[in-house]
């Protein structure tokens, strides 16, 4: 009698940076980070823990990210790098005296670093620290090099916008836009906040008729601000920021509140990671309301069509009768009809969004109208993803061609059908979305 041999299960593949780096890009963060605690068990080195740290930011996961830190300064105090990074976690979580005195501590070690210096700028404006800007300001005009020069012109501008000083910032982005290309970054952001400057600027509102005292202003206003915040704003939401006395931002990164921070001087960031965390975030931003205050709640894209804190903010309102106003940008069902060329109510009534439970308990679909499905708990396993398939196969046919896109929008979606989702996505991250075309009507009789 032969003795079985067992069969070679294949070895595990070694973890690397690439791979983590290729995780976090197909919008899978959380297996980056899973990927790097693997790598810095092999190589706990400064540079991993600083790569996690990034990944652990664009989850909102401050405290994690601030831990990660501290191991890298153990490792080696006094890194510039780790100040860097510390700094922006300052940023994110609204300290901006303690990012200040992160980059201080970085500038020490690298006083002639003009990024350094200027991102230290930003922070300066928006504290409103005017005299210490302004000096920076004067010294980067003198010494610094051609492009860093630019960059003090477009932080001078934004400076005057902060004291509201207005001719003097529209003068500054006026000159920047008629002196460099179009296409030159600097210009295109003088030409972005030389455009927001008009919504609190009182004399061109005055000039034009936007006077807003005609209306009463809202107590709490839902603002998004685009599928590539912050230059997807509209003009009715800065201008509702202007009237904000404290703002809830839910959109990471230091150019949202760059933004944010020109128009109101309470900025506190809103991070939370799943549904379950949105009924404290409306209880503190009740607590603001209950003060009398005007309050800003700020996220990607359109409040109300992928922001279940605004849905529950919403709702609040009505049941304490709270005064709201909702203002949207550009969403990712926008994008989406862009992308196909239609427009709402052009070859159909409009479009479906709908989450996965509401669709998985749905007894009937309208298949003429176009339907878009989240995720906003996304699906960890294959199981899952074939579930859903399964319920999607209800209404629709196997072959059923969609569109998956994310978890960047700018990118082209992927065409997979209903019946081989499972297959292409054993796990569908809470970034994605599933496009489904309307099926074609049956063709009438004697046609």
């Amino acid at each position: 009698m032969k003795r079985k041999i067992p069969a070679r299960t294949a070895k595990p593949a070694a973890p690397s940076l690439e791979r983590a780096q290729a995780l976090s890009d197909e919008g899978s963060v959380v297996e980056a980070i899973e990927e790097m605690d693997r790598l810095l068990a092999l190589k706990p080195e400064v540079p991993l823990h600083l790569r996690k740290v990034r990944f652990l930011l664009q989850r909102r996961n401050y405290e994690e990210a601030g831990r990660e830190l501290d191991a890298a300064s153990l490792l080696q105090p006094g890194d510039q790098g780790v100040s860097i990074a510390r700094a922006e976690l300052c940023v994110m979580t609204d300290r901006l005296p303690e990012a200040q005195a992160e980059f201080e501590k970085a500038l020490e070690r690298a006083p002639a670093d003009e990024a350094l210096r200027l991102a230290r700028l930003r922070i300066l404006i928006q504290q409103g620290l005017a005299q210490q800007a302004a000096a920076e300001i004067s010294a980067l005009a003198k010494s610094g090099s051609p492009g860093a020069k630019l960059e003090a012109r477009l932080y001078g501008a934004l400076l005057a916008l902060k004291l509201r000083d207005h001719r003097g910032a529209r003068e500054g982005f006026t000159a920047l836009m008629k002196e460099l290309p179009k296409e030159h970054p600097v210009s295109m952001r003088a030409r972005f906040y030389w455009a927001a400057s008009r919504a609190v600027d009182p004399e061109f509102r005055r000039r034009h008729g936007m006077d807003a005292t005609s209306r009463k202003p809202s107590k709490l206003y839902l603002c998004g601000l685009g599928i590539f915040p912050p230059y997807t704003a509209s003009l009715e939401v800065i201008h509702a920021l202007s009237l904000c006395d404290v703002i809830f931002n839910n959109v990471a990164g230091p150019e949202v509140r760059e933004l944010l921070a020109e128009f109101c001087g309470d900025i506190r960031p809103a991070s939370y990671q799943a549904w379950q965390d949105e009924p404290k975030w409306a209880d503190r931003i009740f607590t603001e309301l209950d003060k009398g205050r005007t309050v800003g709640f700020i996220t990607r894209g359109h409040p109300l069509v992928f922001g279940g804190l605004a849905v529950e903010l919403v709702r609040r309102c009505g049941a304490q009768k709270v005064d709201h106003q909702t203002f949207g940008a550009v969403s990712s069902i926008d994008h989406l009809l862009a992308f196909t060329g239609k427009g709402l109510g052009d070859d159909f009534g409009g479009i479906q969004a709908m989450d996965r439970p509401a669709i998985e308990a749905a007894k009937t679909m309208n298949t003429a109208l176009p339907l878009l499905a989240c995720f906003y708990s996304g699906m960890e396993t294959k199981a899952e993803v074939a579930g859903f398939s399964k319920s999607l196969a209800r209404f629709y046919p196997a072959d059923h061609l969609c569109w998956m896109f994310g978890p960047k929008y700018d990118a082209t979606p992927a065409v997979v059908s209903i019946g081989a989702l499972a297959k292409d996505y054993p796990k569908v991250h809470s970034s994605l979305m599933l496009y489904v075309p309307p099926l074609a009507p049956a063709p009438k009789a004697g046609k």
